[in-house]
């Protein structure tokens, strides 16, 4: 099955047939295979629609054995670098063959103001990777937190012993917590 129109994506599904077709016309459709390399090269502006497949993503130039996240048929990225206007930072590889649509982000910001459906798509995948970003910090604070009240605790009774170099404390901030130290 091919697919070559944005109407197979569920940001698109309710947009009027003709005005999918100019929007189609205004992509550039990239049908990779598994393991090549997408998006995110340097320059990159653009959004991309996933239609088949999926995709891995990494920070600009990492392994692709370091993949932050996937993203399946029916999702996108690129979206950030759109709205503000920047190089994206992320590289994208294909992890199975896949099919996308990459949307000028000019185009992309004057369909997400004038498509409530690709609007209120975008907000929401917004919303969830925010609430994502925010659990994972407050679980490392919580982690960290923890792990230093508990250096703390047994550094008061003994059980661990803090050898910090001389030149570590006359670095510090705090005066007096240097010569404590020392």
């Amino acid at each position: 099955m091919v697919i070559d129109s944005l109407s197979a994506h569920p940001c698109f599904k309710t947009l009027d047939p003709e005005a999918c077709r100019v929007l189609d016309r205004q992509c550039t459709w990239l049908k990779t295979p598994a393991g090549a390399w997408v998006a995110g090269r340097g320059n990159d502006r653009e959004v991309y629609f996933v239609l088949t497949g999926r995709l891995g993503v990494t920070p600009y130039r990492a392994r692709q054995d370091l993949a932050a996240s996937d993203h399946e048929a029916g999702s996108f990225f690129g979206e950030l670098s759109a709205l503000e206007g920047v190089p994206n930072p992320l590289s994208a590889f294909a992890v199975e063959d896949s099919t996308l649509a990459k949307m000028p982000s000019s185009v992309f910001i004057a369909t997400m103001f004038n498509h409530r459906p690709l609007g209120e798509a975008v907000i929401a995948t917004l919303v969830m990777r925010n609430r994502a970003m925010t659990r994972k910090v407050a679980e490392a604070a919580h982690v960290h937190g923890g792990l230093a009240a508990e250096g703390v605790r047994l550094g008061r009774h003994g059980q661990i012993r803090f050898d910090i170099p001389a030149d570590v404390c006359r670095v510090s901030a705090n005066p007096r917590r240097a010569r404590r130290w020392s």
